[in-house]
This record gives C-alpha cells, sequence and structure tokens, in this order.
C-alpha cells in the first residue's frame, strides 16, 4: 500500500495517539490492542504477536484477528520464534529486522529493542496484503515506541521487587537485633542499602521524567513543524487537480519536502547525541578545503539576498582529524544561520586558522548580534530567543555542540547587540601516527565537556 500524503497525514496523527497510550502504559494486555486498533485505521493486519523473554522463556500476546485457523496461527508462532532466536545469535544486527518483509511479503518482524542492549523481545505483524517500505517506517516507529514503554515497565517492576526485599532484610535485620550486637549492625546496613536504593530510585525517576518531557517536545515538533509543510503538499496537490500553475506548484511541494526532511534529520540526530551513539568516522582532512566547498554552496543564497561572502584560509594549514561530512553539516548550519541573521547587502565572513595543536574555524556576520542573557542559551536544545525572526526547530545549534563535542574539540559564540555575531570551533589537528590506521565510529562524550574533560564554551 503506497503512502500518500493524506495517509501520511493520518499515520502522524496515528503514532501521536499511540505514543500517547505508551506513556500511560500499565501492562501489556491493556496496550497492545488498543495500540494496534490504531495502527489499523491505515495499515489492515491479519495478525499480530508480541513475545516477550522471561526467566529463560518467552511469553506471547497475539492480537485478537478475524479468520485463520489454528494450524495457521501455530506455523505463524513458529516463525517469529524462528525469527527471535537469529536475532538473539547475532546481537550485531540492526535494531529493527524485517527477514524478507518486503519484495511483497506480508511478514514484518521486529526485535523490542532499547539503546544498544540485546533484544528482549520481538513484534511479527503478518498483512492483508503485501507490505512496503513505508509500512516499514510506519510500524518501526510503533515497535520501537513499544519497546521503551516495556522497557520502562520492566525496570520499575525490578525496583519495586529490591525495593520489597530491602525492606523484608530490613524488618529481620530490627527483629533479629533485640538478640545480639550483631544482628544491630546487619539492620543497619540493611537500612543504608534500603536508602542508597531509594536514592537510585529517585534518580531513574527523574530520568524517566526528562526522558517523558523529550519526548512531548519532539512530538510537539513532529505534530507541528511537520504538519505545516505537509499541509502546504496537501493545499498544493489540490491546487493542482483544479489549475495549470505547474511549475510554481512544483517548487512549493519541493520546498515543503524539503524542510520537513530537514526536521526529521535534525531530530534523528538530536535523537542519536542524547542517546550517545552518534556515528563520527575520523580521517585527516583538509580544513581549507571544507571551508571553500561551504562557501560555493552557499553562494546562490548570497545573490538572492544580495549578500558578501568571503573566505579567509590561512596558509601552509595542518590537516584536521574529522569526519568531513559531520563538519560540513556544523559550518552549514553556522553559515546558514549567519546568512538568515544577516539583512540586505550586508556580509558574511568564514575563516580557519592554525591554533597549537587545534584549527579554528569562525563565521562572522553583521546582523543585529546576541545579547548576553541569550548567549549563555544558545547551544541549549529547543532554545530559541524572542526577537529571532526566521523559523526553525531549536535543535541546530545543540546538534553542532554534540558533533564538535564528539570530534574532543570545542564550540562557542562571541556577540554584543549591535555588532553583529561571531561563531567558533575549534578540532584537533591530524595525528600522523593514525594516516595509516582505520578509526572506528566513535561514541559521543558528555553535552557539556570536551574529550579532554573541559568545559564548552558556550554551553
Amino acid at each position: 500500500m503506497s503512502a500518500g500524503p493524506e495517509q501520511a497525514h493520518r499515520r502522524l496523527e496515528d503514532l501521536y495517539e499511540i505514543s500517547k497510550l505508551f506513556a500511560s502504559f500499565e501492562d501489556v494486555e491493556q496496550t497492545f490492542v488498543p495500540a494496534l486498533d490504531i495502527a489499523t485505521r491505515t495499515l489492515p493486519l491479519r495478525s499480530a504477536i508480541l513475545m516477550e523473554a522471561e526467566a529463560g522463556g518467552s511469553k506471547m500476546n497475539i492480537w485478537p484477528t478475524n479468520g485463520g485457523d489454528s494450524e495457521q496461527m501455530r506455523a505463524v508462532k513458529a516463525r517469529l520464534a524462528a525469527a527471535y532466536a537469529n536475532l538473539v545469535r547475532t546481537p550485531s544486527t540492526p535494531s529493527s529486522s524485517t527477514g524478507d518483509a518486503l519484495g511483497g511479503n506480508r511478514f514484518i518482524v521486529l526485535p523490542l529493542v532499547v539503546a544498544d542492549r540485546p533484544p528482549f523481545g520481538a513484534l511479527q505483524l503478518e498483512g492483508a496484503q503485501p507490505l512496503d517500505p513505508n509500512d516499514l517506517v510506519f510500524v518501526s516507529a510503533i515497535a520501537a515506541q513499544l519497546a521503551i514503554a516495556l522497557d520502562r515497565d520492566r525496570a520499575w517492576r525490578r525496583d519495586i521487587t529490591r525495593r520489597e526485599h530491602a525492606e523484608e532484610r530490613r524488618t529481620d535485620a530490627e527483629a533479629r537485633g533485640a538478640a545480639s550486637e550483631r544482628s544491630r549492625v546487619d539492620a543497619e546496613k540493611s537500612s543504608d542499602k534500603y536508602e542508597a536504593l531509594a536514592s537510585e530510585n529517585a534518580r531513574l525517576f527523574q530520568q524517566a521524567q526528562q526522558a517523558v518531557r523529550v519526548r512531548e517536545q519532539i512530538l510537539a515538533i513532529v505534530s507541528h513543524d511537520l504538519r505545516n509543510p505537509l499541509g502546504a503538499i496537501l493545499l498544493t496537490t489540490n491546487a493542482l487537480a483544479k489549475k495549470g500553475t505547474l511549475p510554481e506548484a512544483v517548487g512549493r511541494i519541493q520546498r515543503a519536502a524539503e524542510r520537513m526532511r530537514r526536521l526529521i534529520e535534525d531530530l534523528l540526530d538530536f535523537a542519536s547525541i542524547e542517546a550517545g551513539h552518534l556515528a563520527i568516522r575520523r580521517l585527516p582532512q583538509d580544513p581549507g578545503a571544507m571551508l571553500q566547498e561551504t562557501l560555493a554552496s552557499f553562494e546562490g543564497v548570497a545573490q538572492d539576498k544580495g549578500l558578501q561572502m568571503t573566505a579567509d584560509v590561512e596558509p601552509l594549514l595542518p590537516k584536521v582529524f574529522c569526519d568531513h561530512d559531520r563538519i560540513l553539516q556544523v559550518l552549514s548550519n553556522l553559515v546558514g544561520n549567519a546568512t538568515k541573521a544577516t539583512p540586505e547587502g550586508g556580509h558574511v565572513s568564514l575563516r580557519v586558522e592554525a591554533r597549537g595543536d587545534e584549527v579554528l574555524f569562525s563565521i562572522s556576520d553583521d546582523g543585529p548580534g546576541i545579547g548576553p542573557e541569550d548567549l549563555e542559551h544558545l547551544f541549549e536544545r529547543y532554545w530559541r530567543g524572542d526577537d529571532v525572526e526566521y523559523n526553525g526547530t531549536g535543535l541546530g545549534l545543540a546538534i553542532a555542540r554534540g558533533i564538535v563535542t564528539a570530534h574532543g574539540g570545542r564550540i562557542w559564540a562571541e556577540s554584543a547587540l549591535g555588532h553583529g555575531a561571531k561563531f567558533l570551533f575549534a578540532v584537533p589537528v591530524a595525528d600522523v601516527t593514525l594516516l595509516f590506521t582505520v578509526p572506528a565510529p566513535e561514541a559521543v562524550p558528555s553535552a557539556n565537556t570536551s574529550s579532554d574533560g573541559r568545559p564548552i564554551n558556550g554551553a
């Protein structure tokens, strides 16, 4: 089933309803069936089975379906068990497994995975007709939210069990305390363990609350910022059906779709940074070439707005040890912000220079500048100044900070109201001893410190 604009819009709304259902998750029986009932509004299903691994065994929850004999259902359950066994034997597989779901097949099998831990179950869906890549994207989003809800429920139940055991040990120790001094000491130790457990439980609760707030912010972006360009696409396609203004209408569709693509990429990058596993493949790169490449990509924007853009590259620069595409992403974000903030006829300057064992990139503009009360919040997620006139998710600078930090670098801003703004970031130079090695993808360090423990300016 191909997903047109209207169906894509409905699926976004369905995902929002399902996410609210999983946010109030109490148990599988009360949540699994209603979630699938919502999904079947745009995805006809023949069967659905949720399998959870428990204490060396497994438990299956079967979504009620119409039709299908017991022999057929046994075959469907056996198919899921075999697929899950294959996932457990190969823990390095991606977080979603489709088997032969594409190419006209009706089955999709997705592992229940949180972060980079091993799968703890699987969700198998059988379509009433062949499923396509759009259906896979839709059910993968559902499976990801279901996995988080189940993992959170399991963690909560483990905490309750630990607290009950700790309370039992404390009560027993207190009862034996009247018999001997050793019992009294044991009771005190048990009390200390209980207090430590209570403190840990409070920390986990705070983390869960933070995760809920982040999810609500992301849902707000999906439901608002993605809905606007999708609405533009739908309106334009309706106009196309009535009028012959094809070139202008196609241009509007392209702009709306491009904005949706950028929003989705920002959300995916930010989710990777928050989870601590943004993939960075570092190789020695020419910093001057990257700066010139960025300048060339903004020539059209500068001409349209009448901006003067220049690039100053210090001669004989050392190579930097970085991911070429990720550093270009940071440069494009900073230059893009500068072109939006600079008035027509203004000037945007790019510069790269050597600074000890680092290479320093800087982007300056002669826009309105940034006040001191805003400078300290620039790189926070979802933050936008009250005076910013152009649209955005508030994730661009947070993503830029995450990428630079992943390279062991620093990023900050310098500005004053009425005197333009200057954004700077520094990354380490390439170590010649690493020129003949193939670096592996790295994990992102803490969002507030560089790899050597130094605080990030502007964070």
